[in-house]
This record gives structure tokens, C-alpha cells and sequence, in this order.
């Protein structure tokens, strides 16, 4: 009677629906990860002489119900200036060494925790520098929920919530130089691919100081990408940033248009 059930379970274990259960049982999610580079500019000689350099990375890995990513880019330029303003580059203004016209640098590193397929509490940390805005430093802290209205294969809504801590020290010359933020913040997220090529990016971020409701800022991040292979694409994007309030003597309103080159590393 043993030898029979024995042999009726080796059979059994052979029939390829068992098998296919057995795996499926075992089956653990496997992590995922993805790298990114872009890399974009402008160099013009002649009757005017200047450059301009855009470079970004985006990291992101996720395990089991944790997720981490990571963000870096740099803006920089020089330029030769028309000092006399008579609309020329003399001789004597293009012996001049070039004059740094751009120069913002940042990088936030995030850590999310699911607690369901659509919702994550989340944790980051971050700062900048942008000396033409009238930032020395701005480091910055949140934490918040994350939740995806759609999260389609071809078309993702994401909605978030959370509170802001920045730190903000300012160029020499702002009075006072140094100020805490606490913010709300509030932000929606967009993404559709119209294509296996083509898809566009949009995401709007407002920030509200919770002691001075006049004080907002709103950051819009607009982008389409374009596929040129399986690792390379071309990306326009349209960067925007309102203050309401912003830095003692400089203006509520920077705009940042560029074409990148996008390599996707893994």
C-alpha cells in the first residue's frame, strides 16, 4: 500500500500542472533597477562666444515592498559679455576672460515603503545650488504618502502629499542671508507613452510655507522623449520655476529649455 502512494505521488509530481503550481508557489518577485545618463549643450563662436552645459543621472531599485532612487544634474555656461552695452564684441571684451552665466547644480536621493501596489509612505532628502536665483545652498527634507490613480503599462497618474523642511542660505549681499522653510507640499505626476518611440512626462510640485501662506512656489517639469534605439533617446524638456517671494533682488520666474541625449545604461 506504501509503494502505491509513493508511486502515485512521483506521478503526480511529474504532471506538468503540479510543476507549473510548485513554481508559482515558489516564485519571489525579482528586484528591479534602472540607470540613466543625459547629456545636452551649446557652443557658439564668432560675433558673440559662449557655452552651455546640461548633464543629468537618474537612478532608481526596487525590492520586495521598498524602493530607492536617486537624482543629480548640473547647469552650467560662460560667456564673453558686452560690457559697453554698444550691442559688439570688441577686441578688448573678447580678450576678457568668459563670464559665468549659468551655474545650478542638484540631487535628491529618496527611499519609498509600500504599504499596498498603489500606496508608499516616503522619505527624501536633497539640496541645490543656483547662485543666479540667489541660492548659496538649499537643502531640503520630506516625508509624505505616494499614491497611483492609474498605473497602467502605457499611462501612469501618481498624487502626492507631504511636508517640506528647507534650509536656505543666500548669496552675499541678501540681508538677512540664512532662513528655515516649513512647506506643504503637494505634487501630481504624469506619464503616457503614445508609442513604443514616443512618450511624454509632466510633473507639477507646490510648495506653501505653512507660517506665510503668501509664500509659493511651484515647479513644473514638463518633457517628451523620443527612442533613437534600445539605449538611446532624444529628450526636449521644459523646466519652470515660480516664487512667489522669491530672494531679495533677484526675479519670481526661471524658465530652462533643453535637448538632451539620453542613455539608458540598464
Amino acid at each position: 500500500m506504501l509503494s502505491l502512494l509513493l508511486i502515485a505521488g512521483l506521478a503526480l509530481a511529474t504532471e506538468p500542472e503540479f510543476e507549473e503550481t510548485v513554481k508559482e508557489a515558489e516564485e519571489v518577485e525579482e528586484a528591479e533597477g534602472a540607470l540613466s545618463a543625459e547629456l545636452g549643450g551649446s557652443w557658439t563662436t564668432g560675433n558673440t562666444d559662449f557655452w552651455v552645459l546640461a548633464a543629468g543621472l537618474d537612478a532608481s531599485y526596487k525590492w520586495d515592498m521598498n524602493q530607492f532612487g536617486a537624482k543629480a544634474g548640473a547647469l552650467v555656461g560662460r560667456s564673453r559679455v558686452d560690457v559697453d552695452g554698444d550691442g559688439l564684441l570688441s577686441e578688448a571684451e573678447r580678450d576678457l576672460s568668459r563670464t559665468e552665466t549659468a551655474r545650478k547644480y542638484f540631487a535628491d536621493a529618496r527611499y519609498d515603503r509600500f504599504v499596498s501596489e498603489r500606496t508608499s509612505l516616503y522619505v527624501l532628502a536633497g539640496a541645490f545650488v543656483d547662485r543666479f536665483a540667489g541660492y548659496d545652498l538649499r537643502s531640503h527634507e520630506q516625508v509624505g504618502v505616494s499614491y497611483a490613480f492609474i498605473d497602467a503599462e502605457d499611462t501612469k497618474l501618481l498624487g502626492e502629499l507631504g511636508i517640506d523642511v528647507a534650509q536656505e542660505m543666500y548669496v552675499e549681499g541678501v540681508d538677512p542671508d540664512y532662513r528655515d522653510v516649513v512647506a506643504a507640499r503637494a505634487m501630481i505626476g504624469f506619464h503616457h507613452a503614445f508609442n513604443d518611440s514616443v512618450a511624454f512626462d509632466d510633473k507639477v510640485e507646490i510648495f506653501e510655507n505653512v507660517l506665510d501662506p503668501e509664500d509659493l512656489r511651484v515647479l513644473n517639469d514638463a518633457s517628451l522623449s523620443a527612442k533613437l534605439s534600445d539605449k538611446f533617446s532624444l529628450k526636449l524638456s521644459h523646466k519652470l520655476t515660480f516664487d512667489n517671494q522669491p530672494v531679495e533682488g533677484f526675479r519670481k520666474l526661471d524658465q530652462t529649455t533643453a535637448v538632451t541625449f539620453v542613455a539608458s545604461i540598464f
